[in-house]
């Protein structure tokens, strides 16, 4: 089977059941589905053509490692609610907030952009800012980034949460879902 087949066909059903997912799968509207994910699939194919047979072979890997990354994920953002309403519930309210840098360990592109979003979505912890290696702002103008960013600066309820830790444990997990 070649190479865009393949990939025609999985993204295919993955759309399809996303649309299944959320039209709530009625019949009424089925034919909707069909042209949609047709368009969609075939939208996908000419956007982000199917790569080469090396990165083919590393696809099982790489849908284990997403599934182990939403998983991961997941249940952080269970034990990060629980921990953050039981330190608001507590009394005296048991919060130091404070800022904690640390480096990027993935190159920029999507899975960088990937795991600072979801570095946001965890309870407890958020990303204040993306730094250069001096620590001054790298944020982003009209015409893209002022300095290189080396580093965020995580903003934390507590440092117990250990921040850096979670950071660097993210980014592991993306890069291997990303094949990097």
């Amino acid at each position: 089977m070649s190479a865009l087949v393949l990939a025609a066909v999985l993204r295919g059903v993955v759309l399809g059941l996303l649309w299944w997912a959320l039209s709530g799968g009625g019949a009424d509207y089925a034919i909707y589905g069909v042209v949609s994910v047709a368009l969609a699939t075939a939208l996908s194919l000419v956007l982000l053509p199917p790569s080469s047979r090396s990165s083919q072979r590393k696809l099982p890997r790489r849908i284990r490692s997403s599934i182990v990354l939403l998983g991961w994920f997941l249940g952080q953002s269970v034990l990060g609610g629980v921990d953050v309403a039981r330190r608001v519930l507590s009394r005296p309210v048991d919060v130091d907030p404070s800022v904690v840098v640390a480096p990027f360990a993935l190159e920029p592109g999507h899975a960088r952009q990937l795991a600072l979003v979801m570095m946001n979505l965890m309870p407890g912890s958020m990303v204040q800012q993306v730094v250069t290696a001096d620590g001054e702002s790298a944020d982003n103008t009209a015409e893209g980034p002022v300095l290189p960013p080396s580093a965020v600066q995580l903003h934390t309820l507590s440092p117990q949460l250990d921040p850096a830790d979670q950071w660097a444990r993210l980014q592991r997990r993306v890069g291997a879902a990303f094949g990097v």
